[in-house]
């Protein structure tokens, strides 16, 4: 099979370097040869606090100010792409940041090339312990003595299944468990539960988003989202998780950021694959989890717990200046090439080769009572290539001896009074594979996340999907929020 691209943005101008050398001149033999001058050293703060309108200078090592979630691109104008991008990687490497898990921040004494299974972003806590029809988790455990990431997984431990918990005790280590097999799961099992109708536009998204994403192996996708602690507070300040919460806030405006200690609303979205055959681990940023083989929370009959590793990252902040949030995506790099393509699939026509076409139903099991997959693999090509290929090529030499070596930035969206959103189109092949990619389609953060609501008060959310008040409290027993 021929393999095609949809779509390719705009080649992107690469910055360069010139550096002037001041020759000297002499007749003597004894004269020294000229050198050039020695480039200076970029910090991640020098890159962070840019404020020329000109491109952002990029880091050219990893120190302790890359630790530091910025707060801001700085004023981007219609040339602002490279330094929205630029703000996109420093924001993917403090939030990989080894965490510090009292405070579940960012730990400035650590660093990222020494201890990369520690990220931060792993100890904030999930959408399923803050909306989940009670009061919400303490932020990073508490009081509770018990911080970090198992404080998070602490945290949802309520609503997991008696198989689930068991699994948990035999295998301590273990702090991760995904249940959700496709990216708008909780949207649309809420929607249902609550029995409200959305609106069109986001109808196409949920039927687009609520499909299981199959790799080569057989294997779903599982999701996850976290958020961090200026969210988590806006949530709780205003109760949003209530129904009377929601009732009186009909204006729900999430903080923006304004401060190195005020970053703003930031939610992680990760998508997750199952490794097995053909996969590398050493290539992928992993993590022991137990995951589920059906929506009704059965704990899948393969083996659990199994090494799931990351392939997708979306990074959704209402960084300063950003009304409309700014939206940066991240992939392994093997997305596109093996873990969710095959360059000889055949039969040449069928839905298994057809690209970017769903193989499994919403209601699809994963495995058969013997372990064996029971869905096609997805033909998975990307509508998008990367914005700035170059700049990845110098982060990802930065990262050099990690796991995070091996992910790409496929583009970061942003907006000015001036231009509006740019660029048009930005999604993951791997969060957005169903999604449609037309004009008018809704393949944009920005054009998706403007439908979002709260649920029920139905008033806007602020770019939020995540804003519900859950009426069912059982509905998490079984996970299918």
């Amino acid at each position: 099979m021929q393999r095609f691209r949809f779509f390719t943005t705009r080649p992107f101008l690469c910055l360069g370097m010139l550096a002037l050398v001041p020759l000297a001149c002499s007749t003597s033999n004894n004269a020294s040869s000229p050198t050039a001058a020695a480039p200076a050293s970029v910090t991640c703060a020098a890159a962070a606090n840019f404020q020329g309108s000109g491109p952002a200078p990029v880091p050219t090592a990893i120190d302790s100010t890359c630790a530091a979630i910025p707060y801001t691109p700085g004023a981007l104008n219609s040339n602002g792409q490279q330094k929205a991008d630029v703000f996109s990687w420093l924001s993917f490497v403090a939030l990989n940041w080894p965490a510090d898990p009292t405070t579940c921040s960012p730990n400035p004494k650590s660093s990222i090339l020494t201890d990369p299974n520690n990220p931060t972003w792993l100890t904030y806590l999930s959408d399923d312990a803050v909306y989940n029809s009670g009061q919400p988790a303490p932020w990073c455990g508490g009081t509770s003595g018990t911080n970090g990431v198992k404080a998070r997984l602490l945290a949802s431990e309520p609503s997991y299944s008696p198989a689930v918990k068991k699994i948990l005790a035999d295998h301590p280590d273990v702090h991760l468990v995904l249940f959700h097999d496709s990216k708008s799961h909780d949207l649309v099992s809420t929607i249902r539960l609550l029995g409200t109708t959305s609106n069109g536009k986001l109808n196409g998204i949920l039927q687009s988003t609520n499909l299981p994403l199959v790799d080569q192996n057989g294997r779903f996708v599982r999701f996850s989202i976290a958020l961090n602690q200026d969210e988590y507070n806006y949530i709780v300040a205003n109760k949003l998780y209530t129904v009377p919460g929601q009732k009186a806030t009909p204006s729900i405006s999430f903080p923006m950021g304004s401060s190195p200690t005020s970053v703003g609303a930031l939610e992680v979205k990760a998508a997750w694959k199952v490794l097995g055959a053909g996969d590398n681990p050493a290539r992928f940023f992993t993590q022991q989890a137990i995951v589920f083989n059906n929506a009704a929370g059965a704990p899948s009959p393969g083996t659990n717990p199994v090494t799931v590793g990351l392939v997708g990252l979306h990074i959704a902040h209402k960084a300063q200046g950003q009304t409309t949030w700014a939206w940066s995506t991240f992939e392994q790099v093997d997305n596109d090439t093996k873990s969710f393509y095959n360059p000889n699939c055949t039969p040449a026509g069928s839905a298994s080769c057809t690209p970017n076409t769903s193989t499994a139903t919403a209601t699809s099991n994963e495995l058969s009572s013997t372990g064996k997959p029971l869905n096609a693999p997805v033909q998975v090509v990307p509508h998008l290539q990367p914005t700035n290929p170059g700049l990845n090529s110098s982060f990802q030499g930065l990262l050099a001896g990690t796991p995070f070596q091996y992910y790409q930035l496929i583009g970061t969206q942003w907006s000015t009074g001036a231009i509006g959103t740019a660029p048009q189109f930005l999604g993951a092949s791997v969060q957005e594979t169903f999604v449609p990619f037309n004009a008018q389609g809704p393949y944009s953060c920005t054009a998706c996340h403007n439908s979002a609501t709260a649920i029920p008060g139905g008033q806007a959310s602020d770019m939020s999907f995540l804003v519900n008040a859950p009426l069912l409290k059982s509905a998490h027993a079984v996970h299918v929020k």
